[in-house]
């Protein structure tokens, strides 16, 4: 039986999170636990439940993506993180927080096939 991967999704846009949510739910060995706009209830999710990918959008108030991802990481260091955006400056900052993969928005379903076969080769 396959492993499913357990995702979350934080964007602070509605319909990034929207498309998201329809890719990733089109995908058999994927469970979306969280689909949020609010970065804290993200982290505050994965405290109490396993998160093996985060898709995490960078330019978000109050907490960006970068810091969350280390907050992440500081609970679970076997979490995947995507960054997810529509800019590509920040690409050096992201693979230096060790993230698994950078996808430029708008996301295809291709591109997100390449990311979840390394995230499963992890």
């Amino acid at each position: 039986m396959m492993q499913m991967l357990r995702v979350m999704i934080v964007d602070d846009e509605e319909l990034a999170v929207q498309r998201l949510e329809m890719i990733l739910s089109g995908i058999d060995d994927v469970e979306i636990g969280l689909a949020s706009m609010n970065p804290q209830e993200a982290y505050d999710y994965a405290r109490t439940h396993p998160v093996h990918l985060a898709f995490l959008d960078i330019a978000m108030p109050k907490i960006n993506g970068l810091r969350l991802s280390t907050l992440l990481l500081e609970l679970n260091p076997s979490i995947s993180v995507v960054f997810v955006t529509g800019f590509d400056n920040y690409a050096i900052q992201a693979f230096d927080l060790n993230a698994l993969d950078y996808l430029m928005k708008p996301v295809t379903l291709q591109r997100m096939l390449k990311t979840l076969d390394k995230a499963r080769k992890r």
